[in-house]
């Protein structure tokens, strides 16, 4: 804005529309941001859903059937909060599978893919510590923290279970 006057304040947006503005000028993730990283959660939680439904049919005892269950009821879970999370921002959720699936679905040695799993889980956890704090909108943050305690969870009694069993 030109004034002929140069003591007048030089104004390029008023204060009062700054609510208005993309989360990303207040240093949170954008919109399309906090989409693409849902959408990138719910492909690897779809793996996860995966993985544990086939490795539950090849479980070799009770115990690893059981444990496979409680992770896959999480993992259902988190699909189904994600989703919802997905319609909060106005957008819906795509079919994508993670490629994680193949990945751990391909170890034959079912310790050793109960391992991968874990690692699977840590970066979900790892993702969501790095973006949670970033994301403006407040329902969508209280699903991910949810989510990520209850991923933290599974690793802890998937760790156990493995230490106490192998």
């Amino acid at each position: 804005m030109t004034n002929d006057n140069s003591n007048d304040p030089q104004l390029s947006s008023s204060p009062c529309m700054a609510n208005e503005a993309d989360p990303g000028y207040h240093g949170f993730l954008s919109d399309a941001e906090i989409v693409a990283f849902l959408q990138s959660l719910l492909h690897a939680e779809r793996a996860g859903t995966k993985v544990c439904l086939i490795s539950r049919k090849q479980a070799p005892t009770n115990e690893h059937k059981n444990i496979l269950q409680d992770i896959l009821e999480d993992e259902q879970k988190s699909c189904d909060d994600l989703i919802s999370s997905l319609k909060l921002m106005n957008t819906s959720a795509d079919n994508i599978i993670g490629d994680f699936a193949d990945k751990c679905l391909a170890i034959e040695n079912f310790v050793d893919r109960l391992r991968f799993l874990n690692r699977g889980q840590a970066w979900v956890v790892r993702k969501i510590e790095e973006n949670i704090a970033r994301i403006a909108h407040p329902n969508v943050q209280a699903q991910l923290r949810v989510m990520l305690e209850a991923h933290r969870e599974n690793i802890d009694k998937l760790d156990r279970f493995l230490a106490e069993t192998f």
